[in-house]
């Protein structure tokens, strides 16, 4: 039996959340959007999901889990966590090409797939208030 990777469990679980959000009309903007500085080596933050509905975007943060054991997964998503997707965020932004999303409302969401098939979302799980 072949064993699949945490690599390819995260990508079909946001793969899944994506459809889910398509089915509700969302439009996707980018996946996996990474922030890097020139010479830092690695990634420096990363939002999984950036959906665009009517004036309104949404990071959207996806949390592959088989149970609760470890705690929800909102208390996973550390504060060093939520810098560094600010950080990402941002620099969305600066890029040229983005300019048409600055003045729009963002809301920051959770998405839970549970076992490789159920969604739970926390809507507008945190506000990137005081950064």
């Amino acid at each position: 039996m072949a064993t699949i990777s945490n690599f390819e469990v995260g990508r079909k679980g946001e793969d899944l959340v994506l459809k889910y959000y398509q089915s509700l009309g969302y439009t996707l903007i980018s996946q996996n959007f990474e922030y890097r500085l020139g010479n830092v080596q690695g990634r420096l933050g990363e939002i999984d999901l950036i959906l665009k509905k009517d004036n309104k975007l949404f990071l959207v943060e996806v949390k592959n889990r088989f149970n609760n054991q470890f705690g929800s997964p909102q208390e996973q998503i550390t504060k060093q966590k939520l810098k560094h997707l600010y950080k990402a965020w941002q620099f969305f932004l600066a890029k040229p090409q983005n300019s048409i999303y600055r003045n729009l409302l963002v809301q920051f969401d959770i998405a839970s797939v549970y076992n490789s098939q159920t969604i739970e979302i926390i809507p507008n799980a945190y506000q990137f208030d005081g950064f």
